[in-house]
């Protein structure tokens, strides 16, 4: 069971990190044409919300492709192993952009909003999880405590993907509750956190009954 779903959890990582990534970069090139030529894009749309907080939105976006990549190397077992000397380096990248990242979320949040008082309170409430969670996976690493590291690298890591699934729920929300994609932010940001949240969750509490399963045995 818990083989199963590590290969579940992987995968899913895999996909979400793709279109993160591309999420991101055209983030960046709907920054630079709104900048340029706003009056392409439709009244009340997001990307002509950007341009109140333009350069905030902007270096989020980059912090969010540099965590994306450092965070899928951290994660593959071959050059982790092979390259530990790399892996603590790259290690400090991820971590310092998952606390930037999460900064800067949590100024979106407060200073920007798109949609309303629950997309900022869920938007609080998981970036300040993301920063404790950083500091905590730094500090084991530190102390040599390797395995509990690697449980908050993954926490951290997976729940700030969540940012990717949201997009989903939003068209979900949209479409089932005919809402528009202002009055979808809140309850899909809610939606995409505690999921991936319960997901990273149970795969940590089957890993660690696996471990203890094969030490008995």
């Amino acid at each position: 069971m818990a083989r199963f779903f590590d290969l579940c959890i992987w995968f899913i990582c895999f996909l979400i990190v793709l279109f993160a990534i591309e999420e991101s970069i055209a983030r960046i090139s709907d920054l630079f044409l709104v900048k340029e030529i706003p009056e392409v894009f439709p009244k009340n749309s997001i990307h002509l919300h950007y341009l109140n907080s333009w350069y905030l939105i902007f270096v989020h976006s980059v912090l969010g492709i540099l965590f994306l990549l450092a965070g899928s190397y951290q994660l593959i077992p071959y050059f982790r192993n092979l390259y530990p000397n790399i892996h603590r380096f790259v290690g400090k990248i991820f971590l310092l952009a998952a606390i930037l990242l999460a900064v800067t979320s949590i100024l979106l949040a407060i200073l920007n909003p798109f949609g309303n008082y629950i997309e900022t309170a869920v938007t609080l409430v998981f970036g300040i999880y993301i920063i404790i969670g950083s500091f905590i996976a730094y500090r084991l690493a530190k102390e040599k405590k390797i395995i509990k590291h690697s449980y908050w690298v993954r926490r951290v890591f997976f729940i700030a993907l969540s940012i990717a699934s949201i997009r989903l729920f939003i068209g979900f929300n949209i479409l089932i509750f005919n809402s528009t994609v202002k009055e979808a932010m809140g309850i899909s940001f809610l939606e995409g956190f505690l999921l991936h949240f319960l997901l990273i969750e149970l795969w940590i509490y089957l890993n660690r009954r696996q471990n203890r399963l094969s030490q008995v045995h």
